[in-house]
């Protein structure tokens, strides 16, 4: 039988300082979807929701959840497919008869991601400000159908001139999603929920990867020189063709936010209840974004202190080399080279969410993205030395694959700590998309020029140096958090009526002990 309680609690406006109480309601789930009694789960359950939480949770939310995991987080990882099918099909391309047939020369091929980084970074900050001026269901599918059409412009290029410019726009579109899907994930899941699924979130990419391989493997073999057009000029038109119609499931997919949402798929007692659990935990909703709110964003510290373990890391990323080195062999044909970097892709998915997952279980972010870059660091070290024996080599280029793995832990880590903002979440990682862009327009032209191919001793002394600073600022930062494990804002948290002074003699000491149902429990972690 459903409950209906509902408690008055005290929103302190300054902790610190004697200001006059406000006497507000405190965010009432209960009254919405719960039960008198605490849900035992049958062990199936509880055995199952260890890798995938909404097993385990009572019908009424776990229904709630998987619903949100069929529309919202489906098309999420679709959409990231589909970015990364578009984004990486060029590589594939340029081993593929791309160089031969366009007489690519020198440093061409890394232009190719110069020009989509540059449009990258420039679109990754001003997409929060859309998205949060707009309604995501909007924009995003819009971005995707634009990139979608683009892709299958490439196929009909006939100089490296005509792809730099294409590859510029079709990065600007696609900006928008990793940070905006970030956004929105962040906005409708717990913080147990989030590390699990930004991993699938980013492993989609990895089979991207995947399908990519396949794709431009299967075409080469088949259709090559159909109608006369390239096996490498087909996967462009496949690519495309593929993207169209999952953008178009955008529009219905997409819930915007919950306190904004309109998604037909949601019932009104869903929407009630988003709110209510993102108000419990303290999770703020969106604001407008104005420009003074965006000066303080960029002089406050806290726009920085992810960037260390989400970037750092990015720019020691080499693993999108390992083709140039199997085409180097002289030992694969055009479709091994295709399919064999798809294993990496492979170990990247099995890494990034075991470790996303534990990281759910144990609430420990840190720890666990700094195990994470430990593989890459070391792969990069040995291929730094070069000179040892090929079946090692070929290993250890492989393995390199799992440095994917410690993006997603981050993610999650960042929607916990700056969640007293949506704002602030939004932008810190579109802020950190620009700062990895911006490097990526420029670093691989000098860590791994073209003409040094396969081998790239400096590049890969380079890329260890930077996931080693990366484990280097991996490490726990002191925050306050309530109950649920998220950070929050002093001034929000829920005093029990006739007890402020109690509480603030306790949070002085940086603890409190939950004494109520909607008590938030603080401690220094």
């Amino acid at each position: 039988m459903v409950t209906q309680t509902k408690e008055t609690a005290v929103v302190s406006s300054s902790i610190a300082s004697s200001d006059v109480d406000v006497e507000i309601p405190a965010p009432d789930v209960t009254a919405i979807y719960c039960y008198d009694d605490p849900y035992d789960p049958p062990r199936w359950r509880r055995i199952v929701g260890f890798a995938w939480d909404s097993f385990k949770l009572e019908p009424e939310e776990r229904r709630f959840i998987q619903r949100l995991d069929f529309f919202l987080f489906s098309y999420s990882l679709l959409s990231y497919v589909v970015k990364y099918l578009d984004q990486g099909n060029v590589s594939n391309a340029y081993v593929s008869g791309m160089k031969e047939d366009l007489n690519l020369q020198g440093q061409e091929r890394n232009l190719f991601t110069t020009f989509f980084n540059i449009g990258y970074l420039i679109g990754s900050i001003p997409s929060q400000i859309i998205i949060n001026r707009t309604r995501a269901s909007i924009f995003i599918p819009t971005c995707e159908l634009v990139w979608s059409i683009l892709v299958m412009c490439l196929a009909a290029v006939q100089n490296a001139k005509t792809v730099y410019g294409i590859r510029f726009v079709i990065g600007l579109a696609e900006a928008t999603v990793f940070p905006g899907f970030a956004l929105i994930l962040g906005s409708w899941y717990y913080p147990d929920q989030m590390g699990k699924r930004m991993a699938l979130f980013e492993v989609s990419s990895s089979a991207a990867g995947m399908f990519s391989g396949y794709i431009q493997s299967g075409v080469y073999a088949t259709l090559n020189g159909h109608l006369g057009i390239a096996g490498w000029r087909w996967a462009f038109i496949i690519d495309g063709v593929i993207s169209v119609p999952i953008a178009c499931m955008g529009y219905f997919c997409i819930p915007d936010f919950p306190t904004t949402t309109r998604a037909i798929w949601l019932s009104q007692k869903d929407r009630e209840y988003a709110v209510a659990r993102m108000a419990k935990i303290g999770r703020k909703p969106p604001r407008p974004i104005t420009a003074k709110r965006l000066l303080q964003f960029f002089m406050s510290p806290r726009a920085y202190v992810f960037q260390g373990p989400y970037n750092v890391a990015g720019f020691g990323s080499s693993s999108g080399y390992f083709n140039l080195w199997l085409k180097s062999t002289g030992k694969f044909s055009v479709e091994m080279i295709n399919i064999l970097p798809t294993a990496g892709n492979a170990i990247s998915i099995v890494v990034t969410y075991t470790f996303s997952m534990l990281s759910d279980l144990t609430g420990r972010r840190g720890p666990f993205a700094f195990a994470v870059m430990i593989v890459p660091f070391f792969c990069n070290i040995v291929l730094a030395v070069w000179n040892i024996p090929y079946k090692f080599k070929l290993a250890v280029q492989l393995l390199n694959y799992a440095g994917f793995g410690y993006q997603p832990i981050v993610i999650a880590w960042a929607a916990e700590a700056f969640q007293d903002d949506a704002e602030t979440r939004g932008l810190v990682v579109g802020f950190g998309n620009t700062i990895n862009y911006a490097m990526s327009a420029w670093l691989p032209l000098v860590m791994y020029p073209t003409n040094l191919a396969p081998h790239y001793p400096v590049g890969y002394q380079i890329s260890a140096m930077f996931y080693g600073l990366a484990m280097l600022t991996a490490k726990k930062r002191g925050k306050v958090y309530n109950e649920l494990g998220l950070a929050i804002d002093k001034e929000d948290v829920l005093i029990p009526v006739g007890d402020e002074a109690g509480y603030r003699a306790e949070v002085s000491d940086s603890v409190m002990e939950e004494k109520h149902r909607h008590t938030t429990v603080v401690k220094e972690l």
